[in-house]
């Protein structure tokens, strides 16, 4: 079950990025949102996010009734990052 949550939430932090990361309007008028345009430190980022809850799965073993523990360790400080990382952006815009 858990395996299953965590598979959604990299696919859910795939699909989210790109609009967490913002479009850009050309002199032509259209919007379009490129990986290859992503800083440094946001690809920095999106790897710690990935690799994060997937160490911490491999050490705790959440399918082993460890996942509160897993919840907090793996997945709470990612989404925690995230949390701030998009009210900062807000407060940018």
């Amino acid at each position: 079950m858990t395996q299953i949550l965590v598979i959604i939430a990299i696919a859910l932090a795939i699909f989210m990025l790109p609009r967490l990361a913002g479009k850009r309007v050309e002199k032509n008028g259209s919007t379009f949102s490129s990986f290859s345009e992503i800083s440094g430190w946001l690809r920095l980022a999106i790897m710690a996010s990935i690799l994060w809850p997937a160490g911490a799965a491999i050490y705790l073993k959440p399918w082993n009734d460890y996942w509160p523990m897993f919840f907090f360790v793996g997945i709470g400080p990612v989404i925690l990052f995230w949390g701030i990382f998009w009210v900062l952006s807000g407060f940018r815009k």
